[in-house]
Formats: structure tokens, C-alpha cells, sequence
């Protein structure tokens, strides 16, 4: 993965055979990003989405293999346990033009993926709640 600083926050390429989630949260950990946006587009060949089922408190995973344009990747950055924590959902569509759509647990780039990080010089922090089935942020306090 590459970066640059920007007026913003910073513009960032993650390269063919990277995973993307990984590589935000270890781009975090080491610039101290804590709070932030994420916005990209890219190509990705493995990718695994997910949809939250509210009456199971669960995620239904499903994994997409073969080329896939990322036509919209958005998200944020968090702490959670005092780990960065970039929180990120996808559209993506293969050949066929059909869009999925979904959190995005994993996605290994092919071509590459760029991103631009809005960031925020504060903290925002989510809060474990098995209760629920995900980590709601805390705000407020």
C-alpha cells in the first residue's frame, strides 16, 4: 500500500494481492487515525460480504470470487478495544453488471483500489454489545 498526505487527510492505493480491510487497519494503527471517512473504488477478485440479519443478531456471509469492479466502497474509521477499527461497506459487480452489495468482512485486490481518508484529529469509539450482534458507536461521551 501507498499514501500520500492531503489538505483532508490522505489518498491511499492498496495494490493487486492486498486484503483491504487489513490494510486500512494497519494504515491506522501506524498514521493514528482514530476517526475518519473512507471513500474508494477499485478491483477486487476475492470478496467476502456480509448482511446483517437483525432478528439472528447475525451476519449472513457470502464469499464472491472472480474479477469484480468495486463500483462504491465506503466507510469509517473507529477504535474498538483500542484498536483501529475501519468499518466499511462495498457494492461490487462482475462482467455480468449485476450489483452486490454488503459490509465487507474481506476483499483482495486485483487491479488496485484508491481511497480517499477524510480524517478527523479526534476518537470515535464503539462498544462491544453481544446483546445486539455488532459494535454501535459511542457517542456522546
Amino acid at each position: 500500500m501507498e499514501f500520500q498526505h492531503t489538505r483532508y487527510g490522505y489518498a491511499l492505493k492498496i495494490d493487486a494481492g492486498e486484503e483491504i480491510v487489513s490494510s486500512l487497519a494497519a494504515f491506522a494503527a501506524a498514521q493514528g487515525v482514530r476517526a475518519g471517512l473512507i471513500c474508494g473504488l477499485g478491483a477486487v477478485g476475492e470478496a467476502e460480504l456480509g448482511f446483517f440479519v437483525r432478528a439472528t443478531r447475525e451476519y449472513v456471509r457470502r464469499t464472491f470470487r472472480g474479477e469484480h469492479e468495486i463500483g462504491s466502497l465506503v466507510g469509517n474509521f473507529s477504535e474498538l478495544d483500542g484498536e483501529p477499527f475501519p468499518h466499511c461497506h462495498v457494492v461490487i459487480a462482475g462482467d455480468d453488471f449485476v450489483a452486490h452489495t454488503g459490509h465487507l468482512f474481506r476483499g483482495v485486490v486485483t487491479v488496485t483500489c484508491e481511497l480517499q481518508v477524510v480524517t478527523d484529529p479526534g476518537v470515535l469509539r464503539r462498544v462491544r454489545r453481544a446483546d445486539l450482534g455488532f459494535n454501535p458507536l459511542r457517542l456522546g461521551g
